[in-house]
């Protein structure tokens, strides 16, 4: 039996390299017409000027106002941001993707590291930041996805990420699980053909 496309999550590979230590996409658009997804990689995404976009993290669904800023490290946690009653014709938004891998046992169980430790952890059920927040990071945010020197760059994430866990009380925590709530499409080519195969030597 097929399942409706509207309770599909596709799974998205996505653009990060085992060579790099996060991806960062800035786009600037009219309209939110990627569908529901999930991924391997935590993913920290702002939008600007999206005021009536509905923004679904899991079981949790909300309106947005004109900036939003959620952060979501659970690697099976379906999310969108669909374009509902959002009008706005200059919407941007930025998309950092990085790896778990990134902050290895040795490396992030360090004391200097607590708060931010932390915040990965609750950020499992997606968590959304205060204006508060998004103001105090702004200007390293805005300017990011331009910045020349890659080694500057992920000092300025790494700033990005402990200013934000500085906000652990005031940020929320969006879904009740972190888990996948329906049922998993991938529509990656890559992906298909190893359903297929799995499929296949299933039924013999």
């Amino acid at each position: 039996m097929t399942t409706p496309l509207s309770n599909q999550i596709i799974r998205e590979i996505t653009p990060l390299s085992d060579k790099d230590c996060f991806y960062i996409a800035e786009r600037y658009k009219t309209e939110f017409t990627y569908p529901i997804h999930n991924h391997s990689e935590f993913e920290l995404n702002f939008t600007e000027k999206a005021a009536g976009v509905r923004r679904i993290v899991g079981d949790s669904s909300e309106v947005i106002g004109d900036y939003d800023l959620v952060l979501i490290t659970g690697k099976d946690l379906e999310h969108v941001w669909e374009q509902n009653d959002c009008h706005s014709k200059e919407i941007r938004e930025i998309t950092i993707q990085f790896s778990s891998d990134l902050f290895f046992k040795s490396f992030i169980n360090k004391n200097q590291f607590d708060s931010i430790r932390r915040m990965l952890d609750k950020a499992q059920k997606g968590l959304c930041f205060p204006m508060s927040a998004i103001l105090k990071i702004y200007p390293l945010l805005d300017t990011l996805a331009s910045e020349k020197q890659g080694f500057y760059a992920v000092i300025k994430f790494m700033t990005i990420l402990y200013e934000l866990s500085l906000f652990e009380e005031e940020a929320r925590t969006l879904s009740s699980s972190s888990f996948a709530k329906i049922d998993i499409h991938s529509d990656s080519r890559r992906v298909q053909k190893v359903q297929e195969y799995i499929n296949t030597h299933y039924q013999e």
